[in-house]
């Protein structure tokens, strides 16, 4: 098998691959395009992001696994419900919809989870202030994405606002998914994940001034 590319030549194809997003998603005669393919990019992202993962076992894919469709179910409620996030409904940005719901969510929450578990993973720190640290900076994170998936047609708020709600419900959830990933010992030992995370906060930040 050949030898993958180093972390670092990776990451710095992920600064390419999502600058070109950033100005396709920048320019309105090329950003309903752009959008179209922004579940294949999720998927792309994920993919190379799991083939950096060094140590598979069997307990990795189950936890894995389990996170994605727990966050996926747990979208379905809340579409469905208004009571977890806030009322909110999905657009059509990240594709295919069951119950409302874009697979894709499933996919998009586990990749956060596991990129900021891997920020931490190494901190001499103790577990309950890695997970809280990792929530936090979850939560972060989604305060900078909101109003970018809001002007792309991810999703749309009933009322036009952002609820405090939705922070809230975005802390308890990601330190249910990061004690999980705590609790089963998941080293992913992932030199790759910084970048993406690092690349993607700055690509979100980027498009909040331009979209």
């Amino acid at each position: 098998m050949k030898k993958k590319p180093s972390p670092s030549l990776a990451g710095k194809f992920f600064v390419i691959y999502y600058l070109v997003g950033f100005v396709g998603l920048s320019i309105p005669a090329s950003q309903k395009l752009f959008i179209t393919l922004m579940p294949f990019s999720l998927l792309l992202s994920m993919g190379l992001l799991l083939w950096y993962h060094s140590s598979w076992k069997p307990l990795h894919v189950v936890v894995i696994a389990a996170i994605a469709l727990a966050g996926y179910l747990v979208e379905v409620a809340g579409v469905l419900t208004g009571e977890i996030f806030g009322e909110y409904s999905y657009g059509r940005a990240l594709g295919f919809k069951l119950f409302d719901t874009p697979l894709m969510i499933g996919i998009n929450w586990i990749m956060l989870v596991y990129c900021f578990h891997t920020l931490l993973e190494n901190r001499r720190w103790p577990w309950w202030l890695k997970i809280t640290a990792g929530a936090a900076l979850m939560v972060l994170y989604d305060f900078i994405m909101e109003p970018v998936a809001i002007s792309l047609d991810m999703w749309s708020w009933g009322g036009g606002d952002i609820p405090i709600q939705n922070y809230v419900a975005w802390l308890v959830i990601s330190l249910v998914f990061l004690l999980a990933m705590q609790l089963a010992g998941v080293k992913t030992g992932n030199r790759l994940a910084p970048w993406m995370i690092a690349v993607q906060t700055g690509f979100f930040l980027m498009l909040n001034i331009t979209v």
